[in-house]
């Protein structure tokens, strides 16, 4: 090829560094998205401090306008997905509370628009693999911000609470994020292992210095899956050895940071767990949650279609019936029977399909991810049991950060569509989908730190 002359080598430049911007433009978008989801999104309360969910939404809404999801995903992910932010915005025009509840619509909206964009753009292993990769890391970087003001207590028996501020929520993240930072030691994914023989010790550190029993079952179930996975792949007993070398690191660790150097004095790990249970025995944990339960019954019975509206849950059990002291709680504790009091049928029928659709969709690929090594295939399992776990008995989704984790790791669990055209119907949904990102940036600009309101009803 001729050389070019001086005078022409800027325009061809240029041209060149267009054509790799334009081939690389998703995919930086869509990483940018991800590192302020692991960084921005997830730095106090979770989610619900001013501007941050909105901040989010405006940099998903320009991811989309670029990854154009509605152009390769199925009419099934683009009716599931934008269902569930309609259905929020519903819910917020006719339920009770109103506009109060404009910031749960918000995250709503944004947790299902971000699972498109995040379908439509990991479409390959590697893809799948740097999302199970920020997965992992956020969770480090939690525990690493949430490690100062934990030591700083000077007590080791004292609940680790990262940046969500309360160790349930702490330790659901950080105990799926563990479990993804196993999951790429186990599969020996390079280069990523190192981090995950970095992460997966310190997250579970942190699940159990949380003191949620919730959290450390979850994280007991999603690795016991992860052993199970690996028993039926290539190389069982090298990933079985890995996993149990984890497994050994993870207690080092754990009893290293309850001790000298740390501490004047060694405690257990479990020093908070077990004083948390001299407090509140599980028993008793488990039938206050039942009474939360029956409440949300009483009422989704009071309100089925539209449900009493977000932050109604305190004020609805207590008009529809007679809620004993000490009972009575802003939240529900299950993610489903939440969305059963606060949006009806409404909410409640698109987010048990969408969750069917997921878990449907992580086991149907798990027989071929097995065969072929693919590490965010059984990873995508064992994400979903630990989350889906925790979720039916706490209040997870009420934080954006973990609501938006669960969009993630149904991405995990997608399968790449053949769809390339685009049709009227898709870009309909495109439309839909950018009208509520905007919305979602509006409604959440002032954030959202309060747990309840009144109904508004005479």
């Amino acid at each position: 090829m001729a050389a070019l002359a001086p005078g022409a080598r800027l325009p061809e430049l240029v041209a060149r560094a267009g054509v790799l911007v334009h081939r690389h433009a998703a995919d930086v978008l869509v990483v940018g998205v991800l590192a302020y989801w692991a960084t921005l999104l997830t730095w106090g309360t979770g989610g619900r401090e001013p501007r941050d969910l909105s901040l989010f939404a405006i940099a998903l809404l320009v991811a989309t306008l670029v990854v154009r999801p509605w152009s390769s995903l199925g009419p099934a992910q683009l009716v599931l997905a934008n269902s569930l932010g309609l259905a929020a915005v519903v819910v917020i025009l006719t339920a009770p509370t109103g506009w109060e509840g404009r910031f749960d619509a918000a995250s709503y909206a944004v947790a299902g628009q971000l699972y498109l964009v995040g379908a439509a753009w990991a479409t390959d292993v590697m893809r799948k693999t740097l999302l199970l990769v920020v997965i992992a890391g956020a969770a480090g970087l939690e525990f690493a911000r949430g490690w100062l003001a934990w030591w700083g207590t000077g007590d080791p028996a004292h609940p680790f609470v990262g940046t969500f501020y309360w160790h349930n929520q702490a330790g659901a993240f950080l105990a799926v994020g563990a479990v993804a930072a196993a999951a790429l030691v186990v599969a020996d994914q390079r280069p990523w292992r190192l981090l995950g023989w970095a992460v997966a010790p310190l997250a579970g550190t942190g699940v159990l210095l949380s003191s949620s029993r919730g959290s450390e079952l979850a994280l007991a179930l999603g690795a016991g899956l992860l052993a199970v996975g690996c028993c039926f792949a290539p190389g069982r007993l090298l990933a079985l050895l890995r996993l149990g070398a984890v497994t050994a690191l993870t207690y080092g660790v754990s009893v290293l940071v309850v001790g000298p150097p740390f501490f004047p004095t060694r405690v257990s790990p479990l020093a908070a767990t077990v004083a948390r249970g001299d407090a509140q025995p599980l028993t008793g944990s488990t039938n206050v949650r039942l009474e939360y339960w029956r409440h949300a019954l009483s009422v989704f019975r009071e309100w089925p279609v539209t449900g009493a509206g977000f932050h109604s849950f305190l004020a609805a059990s207590q008009k529809v019936g007679d809620v004993p002291a000490g009972t009575a709680s802003a939240l529900v504790h299950n993610g489903f029977l939440q969305a059963a009091s606060d949006g009806g049928l409404v909410l409640l029928l698109p987010l048990t399909f969408a969750a069917v659709s997921v878990a449907f969709g992580a086991v149907r690929m798990l027989p071929g991810a097995l065969r072929e090594r693919q590490v965010t295939g059984l990873a995508a399992l064992c994400l979903l049991a630990a989350l889906a776990f925790h979720s039916m008995i706490d209040f997870d989704w009420s934080y954006p950060a973990l609501l938006s984790l669960a969009a993630l790791v149904a991405v995990l669990a997608s399968r790449p569509t053949s769809r390339t055209a685009t049709s009227r119907i898709g870009v309909l949904w495109g439309v839909v989908g950018a009208v509520l990102l905007v919305f979602a940036a509006v409604a959440a600009w002032g954030g959202d730190l309060h747990l309840s309101t009144g109904l508004g009803l005479s």
